[in-house]
C-alpha cells in the first residue's frame, strides 16, 4: 500500500501538471488505472508508486505550459490572454501603449500616422522583425523584446519632453 506521503506527492504532481479533479473520475485515476489496473490510489504498490510518479515525471518534462486551475493568477492570467509563454505581457504593452501616447500628445508637427501605425513601426525598428500587424503588434514580441521597446520609447518621450519644453508648449514636468 502506498504511504500518505507517496500519495501526496502523486496528488502534488498531478495537480501541476492540471490532471487532478474531484472524484475517482478524473485523469489521473484513469492513468493510474491505465499504468497499474488499480482503481484507487491507495491501493498502490511500492512498483505502482514508482511506475505512476515515473509517468508523472515524464508528463511534466514535456508538457508545454501547465494547464490553468480554475482561478488562475493574475500573472498567468496576463500571459493566457496573450496565449504564449515568454511572449510580452499586459502590463509591457499597457506601458508601450501609454508611451506611444505620450509621444502623440507631445508631437510638435502631428503626423498623419495613427498611434497604431507608430506602434508597428517602433517594433520593427527596435525588435528588428518585419512580422508585425497593425491589428496584433505584439503577437510576436517575446518579454526581452518588450523590455527593450519600453526603454527605447521610454528615450523617445524624454527627447520629445524636452523638445516641447525648449520649444515653450510644454509648461512644468
Amino acid at each position: 500500500m502506498a504511504t500518505k506521503e507517496q500519495i501526496r506527492r502523486i496528488y502534488g504532481m498531478a495537480a501541476a501538471l492540471g490532471i487532478k479533479g474531484s472524484g475517482k473520475d478524473d485523469l489521473l485515476h484513469e492513468m493510474v488505472y491505465g499504468l497499474t489496473g488499480k482503481t484507487s490510489i491507495k491501493e498502490l504498490t511500492d512498483k505502482d508508486v514508482q511506475s505512476v510518479m515515473g509517468e508523472l515525471v515524464h508528463r511534466m518534462r514535456f508538457a508545454e505550459a501547465p494547464i490553468k486551475s480554475k482561478k488562475p493568477k493574475k500573472q498567468e492570467a496576463d500571459n493566457e490572454e496573450i496565449g504564449n509563454y515568454g511572449m510580452a505581457t499586459k502590463e509591457q504593452q499597457r506601458l508601450c501603449w501609454r508611451y506611444c501616447y505620450r509621444l502623440k500628445e507631445l508631437d510638435t508637427k502631428p503626423q498623419p500616422t495613427d498611434v497604431g501605425d507608430r506602434m508597428v513601426g517602433a517594433i520593427k525598428k527596435v525588435c528588428n522583425t518585419n512580422i508585425v500587424s497593425k491589428e496584433e503588434p505584439f503577437r510576436c514580441v517575446t518579454q526581452e523584446d518588450a523590455a527593450k521597446l519600453i526603454e527605447q520609447l521610454k528615450r523617445y518621450v524624454n527627447t520629445a519632453e524636452r523638445r516641447a519644453k525648449r520649444s515653450g508648449k510644454l509648461v512644468g514636468s
